[in-house]
């Protein structure tokens, strides 16, 4: 039977197998506005721990075997997954999962990657007395030598989490302006995408752009059409708010001093200069898609099969380019509701960390886990708990 067809057939009883998700492990980096996305080591530890006992960790390609039925169904099976390709990822999950002897996939954007050619030190070499604890206490991506050292080992595959992993504006509503310690990656990585790799470490990425740039409202790069906003304006906007006290940055008061400008621009349809063509925004999807596909079998020569779309944020249309590109799946994301199907990996399952307690943080990782499975009582309470909710 055509493999095509033979998954059709499959698609009303695709076994459920547990796909867990991070992004940054370490030390909380507090300069960092988005350190919302590490869980520190002790609680990472612990539920990798974990799991090295309950589960079989399994590569995203043996997954889509088990649920495609090209392989038999492991009950224990249990797929990793970390998004962004952080530095850390390399300095201290990779040697905690060598040490429980636990398999990962890493989600990499290759704009992202780090220029430097050498790996940097990372936790076996502190356990093997190569280097001090600080030296470790660093932030950033991932270079292709710490992807291919991972790769080697066995413990790590890499795949795609598309080329930018960026957001453009889609529309004329202002929703703020850029101040000191805003999270600026997308508009000054948009306009300076060579310094992105750097913006967690480098303390001078937010002053590329001028404080009071204004900030339009915006989705992921893959479902964007692109709004260009006139340049004019935002000369405008820079210029009204130069001497604003952003140390005490408001919205509100900061807008009070640029809307009628604002007004005048949106009534005289002159604040939108250029909105993204069809054939342009096709030619992005693909440079996203494919485009990162080929930069990563380039640079790792390996195969790379499957797709994380960043923020959760795609579209039928991003998914079908997907799959013409040689992709087997991509994520769902929770933003779209889509069907059961083998070229669609379900929501996956956030382990975090709860009220700074390891004890609490890894019963609600099993919890999570054990609900998935079914297994009690987790599921029963699971079951109980959404009754309850209901009920209020």
């Amino acid at each position: 039977m055509h493999l095509q067809k033979f998954m059709k057939t499959q698609t009303n009883s695709i076994p459920d197998i547990p796909v867990v998700c991070y992004h940054s492990i370490g030390p909380i980096a507090n300069h960092w506005n988005r350190n919302f996305l590490t869980l520190e080591v002790p609680y990472f530890e612990d539920q990798v721990k974990f799991i090295s006992k309950h589960y079989d960790t399994i590569f995203l390609k043996e997954y889509w075997e088990m649920r495609s039925g090209l392989k038999p169904l492991n009950e224990k099976a249990l797929v990793i997954t970390l998004d962004d390709g952080f530095l850390d990822n390399w300095i201290w999950a990779y040697p905690i999962f060598k040490k429980y002897n636990v398999k990962a996939t890493i989600f990499v954007c290759p704009e992202f990657a780090d220029a430097s050619t050498s790996p940097r030190p990372n936790l076996l070499d502190y356990w093997n007395k190569k280097v001090s604890f600080e030296e470790l206490h660093q932030w950033g991506y991932l270079n292709w030598t710490e992807m291919r050292e991972m790769i080697a080992s066995g413990y790590i595959d890499i795949q795609s989490h598309t080329m930018s992993h960026t957001k453009y504006f889609i529309s004329d509503k202002l929703i703020g302006f850029h101040h000191p310690g805003n999270d600026c990656l997308y508009p000054v990585g948009n306009l300076f995408p060579s310094l992105k790799p750097y913006h967690i470490s480098d303390p001078s990425f937010e002053k590329q752009v001028p404080f009071g740039y204004p900030l339009f409202e915006e989705i992921s790069s893959v479902c964007a059409r692109i709004h260009s906003i006139n340049p004019v304006f935002t000369k405008a906007c820079i210029d009204a708010l130069k001497d604003f006290d952003f140390a005490n940055y408001s919205f509100q008061k900061a807008y009070s001093l640029v809307e009628n400008t604002y007004q005048q621009f949106k009534n005289n349809n002159e604040l939108i200069i250029a909105v993204e063509e069809e054939e342009q925004y096709k030619k992005r999807l693909e440079y996203e898609i494919a485009g990162s596909k080929i930069s990563l079998e380039k640079n790792l020569d390996k195969p790379i099969e499957f797709l994380c779309w960043p923020h959760g944020d795609n579209t039928q249309e991003a998914h079908a380019v997907a799959m013409k590109a040689g992709y087997l799946a991509t994520t769902t994301g929770s933003k779209i509701d889509i069907p059961q199907s083998i070229d669609r990996i379900p929501d996956r399952i956030g382990l975090f960390k709860t009220k700074d307690n390891r004890f609490l943080s890894l019963l609600k990782a099993k919890y999570k886990l054990g609900t998935f499975k079914h297994q009690f009582p987790y599921y029963q309470v699971s079951k109980l708990y959404d009754l309850l909710k209901k009920a209020s």
